[in-house]
């Protein structure tokens, strides 16, 4: 006998049940939009205490060591690096006919990048001063690009790819992974002196509430039920 309605399958990403539980999604989503709102507020008013003490200790902690490492880091977490690990992952599953999630990994991927264009324009903070800055950037601070790309970029490849892993080490593994590399990019941005801790801070936030956003929007839209 057929059914009223055809519950689609379960779409094969990571946070897929997570992002159904609405009234959780909504307080994760309110609580990262006012922490965005105070750290946009507190960085429009000037640079805080935690910005310079950070950024003081950070360069007199710094070794030739610990720069080499940085500098890596923050490489691999640049735009280019980014923009190919995301291209790679779109060309993956279009190439296996899964356009739906090839489609929320590109628009979660571009939307970072035009977020971060906007939001900096918005905002227009400075770096911090070019005497402690050990690489050169000549665009604007807030928020970290660096950081917030390779938190959502790192974070949907994550989440598309693990549900696939079959060996729970390996899932384990990339997700450790999916969670360091982020925090060790930002990292890397404080200690070469090109951005404010607070900038650091908003990118991370703003590339998880911009994360969940994304795999909400695709969770919903793929669990529209199918009426017969």
């Amino acid at each position: 006998m057929p059914t009223a309605y055809q519950q689609p399958s379960l779409p094969d990403v990571a946070w897929s049940s997570f992002c159904r539980r609405t009234p959780l999604v909504l307080a994760l989503m309110a609580t990262a939009a006012v922490l965005i709102g105070v750290l946009t507020w507190q960085v429009t008013s000037g640079v805080t205490t935690m910005d310079t003490r950070v950024l003081d200790w950070m360069i007199a902690h710094r070794g030739e060591a610990l720069t080499d490492v940085a500098t890596v880091i923050t490489d691999l977490g640049a735009t280019l690096s980014m923009a190919i690990v995301a291209v790679v992952t779109v060309g993956w599953f279009l190439l296996r006919r899964n356009r739906p999630v090839a489609a929320l990994v590109a628009i979660t991927w571009l939307g970072s990048g035009v977020l971060v264009w906007v939001i900096k324009r918005l905002v227009g903070r400075h770096r911090p001063p070019e005497a402690s800055r050990l690489v050169f950037e000549p665009s604007l601070s807030y928020p970290s690009g660096h950081t917030l790309g390779s938190t959502v970029v790192v974070g949907i490849v994550a989440i598309v790819l693990i549900p696939r892993l079959r060996k729970h080490w390996f899932r384990v593994t990339a997700t450790v992974f999916a969670v360091a590399f982020p925090v060790a990019v930002g990292w890397s941005r404080v200690y070469l002196g090109v951005h404010w801790t607070t900038d650091v801070l908003a990118g991370w936030i703003i590339g998880l509430l911009w994360l969940i956003l994304c795999v909400t929007a695709f969770t919903r839209v793929w669990f529209v039920p199918e009426r017969r």
